[in-house]
Protein backbone atom coordinates (compact mmCIF):
# COMPACT_ATOMS: atom_id res chain seq x y z
CA UNK A 1 0.00 0.00 0.00
CA UNK A 2 2.93 2.70 0.87
CA UNK A 3 4.47 1.72 -2.39
CA UNK A 4 1.57 2.37 -4.60
CA UNK A 5 1.08 5.47 -2.48
CA UNK A 6 4.45 6.54 -3.13
CA UNK A 7 4.59 5.98 -6.63
CA UNK A 8 1.07 8.02 -7.35
CA UNK A 9 2.47 11.20 -5.45
CA UNK A 10 5.80 10.88 -7.58
CA UNK A 11 3.72 10.50 -10.78
CA UNK A 12 1.82 13.68 -9.66
CA UNK A 13 4.63 15.47 -8.85
CA UNK A 14 6.18 14.39 -12.19
CA UNK A 15 2.98 15.39 -14.05
CA UNK A 16 3.46 19.12 -12.29
CA UNK A 17 6.92 19.41 -13.25
CA UNK A 18 5.38 18.79 -17.30
CA UNK A 19 2.99 20.94 -16.26
CA UNK A 20 5.40 23.57 -15.55
CA UNK A 21 7.39 23.19 -17.75
CA UNK A 22 4.94 23.56 -20.95
CA UNK A 23 3.25 26.63 -18.83
CA UNK A 24 6.62 28.80 -19.11
CA UNK A 25 6.44 32.35 -17.56
CA UNK A 26 3.11 32.89 -18.87
CA UNK A 27 1.24 31.21 -15.56
CA UNK A 28 -1.02 33.88 -14.48
CA UNK A 29 -0.74 33.66 -10.47
CA UNK A 30 1.73 32.87 -7.70
CA UNK A 31 2.34 32.76 -4.33
CA UNK A 32 4.24 35.98 -2.90
CA UNK A 33 3.24 36.08 0.46
CA UNK A 34 2.54 33.10 2.90
CA UNK A 35 2.10 32.95 6.49
CA UNK A 36 1.56 29.32 8.68
CA UNK A 37 0.28 26.72 6.87
CA UNK A 38 -1.45 26.28 3.55
CA UNK A 39 -1.77 23.70 0.93
CA UNK A 40 -2.73 23.23 -2.75
CA UNK A 41 -4.63 20.34 -3.65
CA UNK A 42 -3.90 19.32 -7.44
CA UNK A 43 -5.32 16.20 -9.85
CA UNK A 44 -4.97 13.47 -7.04
CA UNK A 45 -2.24 14.69 -4.26
CA UNK A 46 -1.53 17.38 -1.87
CA UNK A 47 1.42 19.67 -2.38
CA UNK A 48 2.77 21.97 0.38
CA UNK A 49 2.85 25.98 -0.45
CA UNK A 50 5.43 28.09 -0.73
CA UNK A 51 6.19 31.85 -1.97
CA UNK A 52 6.98 31.39 -5.67
CA UNK A 53 4.36 28.53 -6.11
CA UNK A 54 2.40 28.84 -9.55
CA UNK A 55 -1.56 28.78 -8.91
CA UNK A 56 -3.33 27.21 -12.00
CA UNK A 57 -7.04 26.52 -13.19
CA UNK A 58 -8.71 23.39 -11.50
CA UNK A 59 -6.29 23.87 -7.75
CA UNK A 60 -7.84 23.74 -4.60
CA UNK A 61 -6.25 25.70 -1.37
CA UNK A 62 -6.18 25.16 1.88
CA UNK A 63 -5.32 27.63 4.68
CA UNK A 64 -4.85 27.01 8.09
CA UNK A 65 -6.88 28.23 11.05
CA UNK A 66 -3.76 30.65 11.60
CA UNK A 67 -2.55 31.00 7.78
CA UNK A 68 -2.66 33.34 5.37
CA UNK A 69 -1.72 32.64 1.53
CA UNK A 70 -1.65 35.70 -1.03
CA UNK A 71 -1.61 35.38 -4.85
CA UNK A 72 -0.57 37.63 -7.17
CA UNK A 73 -1.60 38.22 -11.13
CA UNK A 74 0.48 39.47 -13.79
CA UNK A 75 -2.25 42.08 -14.42
CA UNK A 76 -2.39 43.40 -10.76
CA UNK A 77 -5.15 41.27 -9.41
CA UNK A 78 -4.12 40.73 -5.13
CA UNK A 79 -5.77 37.85 -4.02
CA UNK A 80 -5.61 37.03 -0.13
CA UNK A 81 -7.20 33.88 1.41
CA UNK A 82 -7.14 34.12 5.44
CA UNK A 83 -7.73 32.15 8.17
CA UNK A 84 -9.42 28.72 7.20
CA UNK A 85 -10.00 29.21 3.62
CA UNK A 86 -11.39 26.75 1.51
CA UNK A 87 -10.98 28.02 -2.23
CA UNK A 88 -10.89 26.78 -5.48
CA UNK A 89 -9.67 28.67 -8.77
CA UNK A 90 -12.12 26.71 -11.22
CA UNK A 91 -10.62 29.46 -14.06
CA UNK A 92 -8.10 31.89 -13.89
CA UNK A 93 -7.93 34.74 -16.48
CA UNK A 94 -5.01 37.13 -16.62
CA UNK A 95 -4.81 40.02 -19.27
CA UNK A 96 -1.27 40.21 -18.69
CA UNK A 97 -1.44 36.53 -20.43
CA UNK A 98 -3.45 37.48 -23.04
CA UNK A 99 -6.33 35.01 -21.49
CA UNK A 100 -9.02 37.46 -21.26
CA UNK A 101 -12.24 36.35 -19.75
CA UNK A 102 -13.38 35.96 -16.29
CA UNK A 103 -11.66 34.41 -13.10
CA UNK A 104 -13.77 32.14 -12.15
CA UNK A 105 -13.54 31.35 -8.40
CA UNK A 106 -15.50 29.65 -5.42
CA UNK A 107 -15.13 30.25 -1.39
CA UNK A 108 -16.72 27.45 0.43
CA UNK A 109 -15.51 29.11 3.84
CA UNK A 110 -12.94 31.22 5.26
CA UNK A 111 -11.68 34.51 4.55
CA UNK A 112 -10.42 36.48 1.36
CA UNK A 113 -9.22 39.50 0.41
CA UNK A 114 -9.02 40.60 -3.27
CA UNK A 115 -7.62 43.78 -4.21
CA UNK A 116 -8.77 44.33 -8.67
CA UNK A 117 -7.27 47.20 -10.34
CA UNK A 118 -8.60 48.61 -13.71
CA UNK A 119 -6.37 46.96 -15.59
CA UNK A 120 -6.75 43.00 -14.45
CA UNK A 121 -9.77 40.71 -15.67
CA UNK A 122 -13.42 41.30 -13.99
CA UNK A 123 -13.87 38.52 -11.23
CA UNK A 124 -16.27 35.83 -9.98
CA UNK A 125 -16.46 34.64 -6.93
CA UNK A 126 -19.25 31.72 -5.83
CA UNK A 127 -19.86 30.83 -2.37
CA UNK A 128 -22.63 28.37 -0.57
CA UNK A 129 -24.28 32.24 0.45
CA UNK A 130 -23.97 34.88 -2.25
CA UNK A 131 -21.98 35.19 -5.56
CA UNK A 132 -20.55 38.31 -6.65
CA UNK A 133 -19.06 39.90 -9.28
CA UNK A 134 -16.38 42.41 -9.24
CA UNK A 135 -14.15 44.60 -11.71
CA UNK A 136 -12.17 47.64 -9.97
CA UNK A 137 -12.57 46.37 -6.15
CA UNK A 138 -11.32 45.98 -3.58
CA UNK A 139 -13.29 44.00 -0.94
CA UNK A 140 -12.92 41.64 2.07
CA UNK A 141 -15.28 38.54 2.48
CA UNK A 142 -15.99 35.94 4.79
CA UNK A 143 -17.88 32.67 4.69
CA UNK A 144 -19.32 30.69 7.57
CA UNK A 145 -21.48 27.83 8.75
CA UNK A 146 -24.16 28.78 6.89
CA UNK A 147 -23.71 32.81 6.99
CA UNK A 148 -21.49 35.02 4.74
CA UNK A 149 -20.28 38.95 4.59
CA UNK A 150 -18.70 41.41 2.39
CA UNK A 151 -16.91 44.41 2.56
CA UNK A 152 -16.53 47.02 -0.11
CA UNK A 153 -13.70 49.19 0.54
CA UNK A 154 -13.90 50.32 -3.03
CA UNK A 155 -15.21 50.23 -5.72
CA UNK A 156 -18.71 47.94 -6.04
CA UNK A 157 -19.77 44.75 -5.70
CA UNK A 158 -22.84 42.95 -7.53
CA UNK A 159 -24.50 40.12 -5.23
CA UNK A 160 -26.53 37.14 -5.90
CA UNK A 161 -28.16 35.31 -3.41
CA UNK A 162 -27.71 31.63 -3.16
CA UNK A 163 -24.97 29.81 -4.36
CA UNK A 164 -25.24 31.01 -7.79
CA UNK A 165 -23.07 32.97 -10.48
CA UNK A 166 -23.00 36.99 -9.95
CA UNK A 167 -23.18 38.59 -13.13
CA UNK A 168 -22.73 42.75 -13.79
CA UNK A 169 -25.94 42.57 -13.66
CA UNK A 170 -27.14 40.89 -10.55
CA UNK A 171 -29.78 42.96 -8.88
CA UNK A 172 -27.59 43.67 -5.84
CA UNK A 173 -25.73 46.51 -5.67
CA UNK A 174 -22.84 46.91 -2.99
CA UNK A 175 -20.74 50.29 -2.96
CA UNK A 176 -17.52 50.78 -1.57
CA UNK A 177 -17.53 51.43 2.12
CA UNK A 178 -20.78 49.18 2.18
CA UNK A 179 -21.16 46.18 3.95
CA UNK A 180 -23.78 43.13 2.23
CA UNK A 181 -24.49 39.96 4.86
CA UNK A 182 -26.93 37.00 4.45
CA UNK A 183 -27.44 34.07 6.06
CA UNK A 184 -28.65 30.83 3.88
CA UNK A 185 -32.27 30.89 5.28
CA UNK A 186 -33.31 34.31 4.38
CA UNK A 187 -32.62 37.27 2.32
CA UNK A 188 -29.37 39.56 2.83
CA UNK A 189 -29.42 43.05 3.83
CA UNK A 190 -26.72 46.07 3.46
CA UNK A 191 -25.55 48.39 5.99
CA UNK A 192 -23.59 51.41 5.68
CA UNK A 193 -20.58 49.97 7.80
CA UNK A 194 -19.45 46.68 8.46
CA UNK A 195 -20.79 44.57 11.68
CA UNK A 196 -18.77 44.91 14.59
CA UNK A 197 -18.03 40.73 14.85
CA UNK A 198 -17.06 40.96 10.88
CA UNK A 199 -14.27 43.50 12.31
CA UNK A 200 -13.14 42.08 15.39
CA UNK A 201 -12.40 38.40 13.20
CA UNK A 202 -10.89 40.10 10.29
CA UNK A 203 -7.74 39.46 9.99
CA UNK A 204 -5.25 42.27 11.14
CA UNK A 205 -3.35 42.12 7.96
CA UNK A 206 -6.90 43.07 6.00
CA UNK A 207 -6.93 46.72 7.80
CA UNK A 208 -3.72 47.49 5.49
CA UNK A 209 -3.81 47.98 1.56
CA UNK A 210 -3.09 44.30 0.15
CA UNK A 211 0.97 44.70 -0.70
CA UNK A 212 2.68 43.64 -4.30
CA UNK A 213 5.44 41.53 -3.97
CA UNK A 214 5.13 40.20 -7.36
CA UNK A 215 8.31 41.64 -8.77
CA UNK A 216 10.57 39.19 -6.70
CA UNK A 217 8.77 36.26 -7.88
CA UNK A 218 8.01 36.92 -11.50
CA UNK A 219 10.89 34.80 -12.48
CA UNK A 220 11.51 32.53 -9.62
CA UNK A 221 9.49 29.51 -10.54
CA UNK A 222 9.34 26.98 -7.10
CA UNK A 223 7.56 23.55 -7.29
CA UNK A 224 5.37 22.52 -4.20
CA UNK A 225 6.28 19.65 -2.27
CA UNK A 226 4.75 16.46 -2.53
CA UNK A 227 2.58 15.75 0.86
CA UNK A 228 1.02 12.73 0.02
CA UNK A 229 -2.47 11.34 -1.95
CA UNK A 230 -5.25 12.69 -1.03
CA UNK A 231 -8.20 10.59 0.65
CA UNK A 232 -11.81 10.89 0.15
CA UNK A 233 -12.48 12.78 3.26
CA UNK A 234 -9.60 15.41 1.84
CA UNK A 235 -11.74 15.98 -1.40
CA UNK A 236 -15.54 15.49 0.44
CA UNK A 237 -16.44 18.78 0.70
CA UNK A 238 -15.89 18.96 -3.24
CA UNK A 239 -17.25 15.91 -4.37
CA UNK A 240 -20.57 16.61 -2.63
CA UNK A 241 -20.58 20.65 -4.08
CA UNK A 242 -22.85 21.76 -6.84
CA UNK A 243 -22.38 19.97 -10.00
CA UNK A 244 -20.47 22.43 -11.73
CA UNK A 245 -17.74 22.12 -9.44
CA UNK A 246 -17.93 18.23 -7.98
CA UNK A 247 -18.01 16.73 -11.98
CA UNK A 248 -14.84 18.80 -12.98
CA UNK A 249 -12.94 17.59 -10.08
CA UNK A 250 -14.05 14.00 -10.18
CA UNK A 251 -12.31 13.44 -13.15
CA UNK A 252 -8.84 13.12 -12.30
CA UNK A 253 -10.05 10.17 -9.60
CA UNK A 254 -12.10 8.11 -11.75
CA UNK A 255 -9.17 5.78 -11.56
CA UNK A 256 -8.52 5.75 -8.20
CA UNK A 257 -11.80 4.77 -7.63
CA UNK A 258 -10.86 1.46 -9.15
CA UNK A 259 -7.79 0.82 -7.44
CA UNK A 260 -8.01 2.64 -3.42
CA UNK A 261 -10.52 0.09 -2.29
CA UNK A 262 -11.21 2.64 1.13
CA UNK A 263 -11.90 5.39 -1.43
CA UNK A 264 -14.15 3.42 -3.52
CA UNK A 265 -16.23 2.27 -0.14
CA UNK A 266 -16.21 5.71 0.73
CA UNK A 267 -18.08 6.79 -2.69
CA UNK A 268 -20.61 4.19 -2.47
CA UNK A 269 -21.58 5.09 1.16
CA UNK A 270 -21.85 9.09 -0.12
CA UNK A 271 -23.39 8.01 -3.93
CA UNK A 272 -26.87 9.83 -2.97
CA UNK A 273 -24.47 13.49 -2.76
CA UNK A 274 -22.82 12.74 -6.05
CA UNK A 275 -24.69 10.23 -8.23
CA UNK A 276 -22.42 10.95 -11.29
CA UNK A 277 -20.39 7.85 -9.64
CA UNK A 278 -22.84 5.08 -10.16
CA UNK A 279 -21.69 4.55 -14.03
CA UNK A 280 -18.21 4.59 -12.76
CA UNK A 281 -18.94 2.63 -9.96
CA UNK A 282 -21.22 0.38 -11.13
CA UNK A 283 -21.24 0.36 -15.20
CA UNK A 284 -22.80 -3.18 -15.65
CA UNK A 285 -26.03 -1.80 -14.36
CA UNK A 286 -25.73 1.00 -17.57
CA UNK A 287 -24.74 -2.19 -20.18
CA UNK A 288 -27.13 -2.09 -23.06
CA UNK A 289 -29.15 -5.03 -22.44
CA UNK A 290 -29.36 -7.84 -25.38
CA UNK A 291 -32.70 -7.55 -27.12
CA UNK A 292 -35.15 -10.23 -26.59
CA UNK A 293 -34.83 -13.91 -28.08
CA UNK A 294 -37.41 -14.14 -30.91
CA UNK A 295 -40.24 -16.16 -30.06
CA UNK A 296 -40.43 -19.95 -31.80
CA UNK A 297 -42.15 -20.08 -34.45
CA UNK A 298 -45.82 -21.96 -33.79
CA UNK A 299 -46.89 -24.81 -36.23
CA UNK A 300 -49.64 -24.67 -38.25
CA UNK A 301 -53.01 -25.90 -36.54
CA UNK A 302 -53.08 -29.42 -38.04
CA UNK A 303 -56.82 -30.17 -40.12
CA UNK A 304 -58.96 -32.94 -38.69
CA UNK A 305 -60.06 -35.06 -40.81
CA UNK A 306 -63.63 -35.57 -40.57
CA UNK A 307 -65.30 -39.43 -41.03
CA UNK A 308 -65.60 -40.34 -44.56
CA UNK A 309 -68.78 -40.49 -46.35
Amino acid sequence: MRSSRASAVLLAAACLAAAFACAGAELPAAVTLLEGQAAVLRGTARFALAEGVRLHSGDIVEVGDKGLAQFEFADGLILSLGPGARFYAAALASRAAKSGGISELYLMRGWVKFANPKAAAPLRLSTPVFGLAAAETVAVAQIGDAEGAIFVESGEARIAEGFVKAVPSSPIRVRGGEYFMRRSEGRGATQQRPAGAFVSAMPRSYMDNLPARLPKWKDREVQPRPLGALAYGDVEMWLKAPPEIRKVIMRPFIPKANQDLAFRTALVANLRSHPEWDPILFPEKYKPKPPPEPLAAESPPVAKSGPSQ
